[in-house]
């Protein structure tokens, strides 16, 4: 079963441009967060690489899941600059899916 791809707008958050981990982090804490190129961004609960989004959050638990868009990953490959997302995500992500 494949997942549609997200529309081309997202609607990115108004925070302070950070470091690629400083967005990882942030998401993890649910805070916003978005790198200095907006390519890497988050919203406190979802996690988005260009406009994939690649993380979210459990409204019930909290519990924080990643998307395995790597070449070897569930959702299959996207990109070489999704993929270094992913793997620093994954650091703080409690589920890889």
């Amino acid at each position: 079963m494949s997942e549609q791809r997200p529309q081309k707008h997202v609607e990115r958050p108004r925070a302070m441009p950070s470091v690629n981990t400083a967005v990882v982090r942030a998401w993890s804490l649910g805070l916003s967060a978005r790198n200095h190129r907006k390519t890497f961004h988050t919203d406190g609960l979802k996690l988005f690489s260009y406009n994939l989004q690649i993380g979210d959050t459990c409204p019930d638990t909290g519990v924080k899941v990643l998307k395995d868009y790597t070449a070897s990953g569930t959702y299959g490959f996207s990109s070489q600059t999704t993929s270094c997302h992913v793997g620093r995500a994954r650091l703080h992500a409690d589920m890889l899916v």
